[in-house]
């Protein structure tokens, strides 16, 4: 009975708690109220798995599309410029993945301009680099170096290549993302996470397939580092 009692005060108290984390933030400055901040559940949502799936599959389409449209204004030819037999850029999916992980609750304000710049220049300057490196040194491939580009770091990223990640990341994270969430909440919640199961399944089983097939036919790795052929 003690017990009973002790967890409906418990639950009582996370209700509290849960509904007063949805009060307006009142700022002070010198003891005076100099603002009041509205609370939006966009920026207080938990990640969650099927967000990352979704957020990784469509940036990964997107960045699929963008390179293949690229290649075929470069040199005028449609070629599928994924390592996988599916239409998508592991690299973009996982860019965007790693933003939503560390950015998915930050505020589009002015405030957190610098704040947001600086940590993307570094967190996806770093994310080029950790890539160049494995690409390099796990399948023999290049398919990018700085070396003759003003300060490079370890072949792979430079610094003016890490400020261009910054205010492209920057945009991303306060215009862009925040759409793409939106749009993932429309899926409705009943198919959600079936959803999510099928296209992590479907990619892990397109990514086995596609490795082997790499690895039995280095022609694959030279036609991506050489559109034009």
């Amino acid at each position: 009975m003690l017990k009973n009692k002790k967890n409906i005060k418990k639950r009582k108290k996370y209700k509290e708690n849960q509904d007063n984390s949805k009060l307006p933030a009142v700022i002070k400055k010198n003891n005076k109220i100099v603002a009041i901040e509205k609370y939006d559940e966009r920026y207080n949502k938990r990640v969650s798995f099927n967000d990352m799936v979704f957020v990784f599959i469509i940036c990964a389409i997107i960045g699929w599309l963008i390179e293949t449209a690229f290649v075929f204004l470069q040199f005028g030819k449609i070629t599928s410029r994924g390592m996988t037999y599916g239409p998508y850029c592991s690299i973009y999916g996982f860019g965007g993945l790693i933003l939503y992980l560390f950015f998915h609750n930050i505020k589009p304000t002015k405030s957190n301009i610098p704040f947001t710049f600086i940590s993307t220049a570094f967190v996806m300057g770093g994310f080029e680099l950790v890539s160049g490196l494995l690409l390099k040194h796990l399948l023999g491939i290049e398919m990018w170096n700085y070396d003759k580009e003003f300060l490079p770091i370890l072949h792979y990223t430079s610094v003016p290549v890490m400020i261009g990640w910054g205010i492209l990341a920057t945009v991303y994270v306060f215009f862009v993302q925040p759409i793409l969430l939106k749009f993932i909440s429309l899926i409705p919640k009943s198919i959600t996470k079936r959803l999510a199961i099928i296209i992590l399944i479907i990619y892990i089983a397109d990514l086995s397939f596609s490795t082997l097939n790499i690895y039995t036919n280095p022609e694959i790795l030279f036609k991506l580092v050489n559109p034009q052929f």
